[in-house]
């Protein structure tokens, strides 16, 4: 008994049963917990939750080793607390250094557990670093960046923190049809019945438009605000959809149909200021 407990203050002695610890503890969590945890990753569509359990894996490995290296020093009665900081130090610095970094992978981290998009989201981004954003389709989250394909088939990869700060309309969310509005201009002497007549008989025979939806509205009367025109009313077409990735698609065949309309019914158009005030000045 003397001589177990001999050996038992050996420093050799507790560093081995601390490395044995250590591998035992990182036996059962990573190779048992993380490997069940993978197996039910797998089977989920989204690739979120297996960059997850990257993370933490990696993360669990760099504690297991840190706390496993306090510990043998402290058996061997080396001071810790100028190691640890000098550690806190060369983090500080570190992460000053890296501080964009760190920030991006902060934000992905919320974006990963927020989840306010998932990859093949359809989302419009209203502002991202202080310049426009555009619509697009979310292809991938990663910690720092989140790659999306615009309407172009162009993929952007935008830095998470930025992404986290804008405005993001997610598309995908919104079971309900959306809205659609085109705005126009006729002169102050257009026939307003007939235009309205006009307008919900295309988006009645529209069939990915949804029936009963089409409306007309008066939004203003007189000048336009850059003054290029005069004796303008200010119209709106209003519709809903349910195809949201064919907005601009079907967006663009109303308004094709629409001047097909005004050409055949000789709906006028504003007139320019200049030929206002020609035919307004005495001959």
């Amino acid at each position: 008994m003397l001589k177990a407990y001999a050996l038992w203050e050996l420093p050799l002695v507790k560093s081995l049963v601390v490395v044995m610890l250590a591998f035992t503890a990182y036996y059962l969590l990573r190779v048992k917990l993380f490997s069940r945890l993978a197996q039910i990753c797998e089977s989920t569509q989204s690739d979120l939750d297996d960059r997850v359990l990257y993370f933490a894996r990696n993360l669990l490995s760099i504690f297991i080793i840190f706390f496993t290296l306090m510990t043998i020093l402290n058996i061997y009665h080396i001071e810790i607390s100028p190691l640890l900081a000098g550690a806190g130090i060369f983090g500080v610095s570190l992460a000053l250094a890296a501080r964009e970094t760190l920030t991006d992978v902060l934000a992905g981290v919320f974006l990963i557990a927020d989840r306010p998009v998932k990859i093949g989201d359809r989302i419009k981004i209203q502002s991202i670093g202080g310049h426009w954003g555009s619509w697009g389709d979310v292809v991938d989250i990663g910690l720092r960046r989140t790659c999306i394909r615009n309407t172009d088939g162009v993929s952007i990869n935008y830095p998470n923190n930025q992404l986290s700060n804008s405005i993001i309309t997610n598309f995908s969310d919104n079971k309900s049809p959306i809205r659609v509005r085109i705005r126009f201009q006729v002169d102050f002497e257009a026939d307003i019945d007939l235009i309205r007549e006009k307008v919900l008989e295309l988006l009645d025979k529209n069939p990915r438009v949804l029936s009963g939806t089409g409306s007309l509205v008066v939004r203003s009367i007189g000048d336009d605000h850059d003054q290029s025109c005069v004796s303008t009313i200010s119209l709106e077409a209003r519709y809903r959809i349910t195809q949201i990735r064919k907005r601009t698609e079907i967006r663009s065949e109303i308004l094709e149909e629409l001047l097909k309309v005004m050409k055949e019914n000789n709906i006028p158009q504003p007139r320019l200021a200049l030929e206002h005030a020609q035919q307004a000045s005495p001959q």
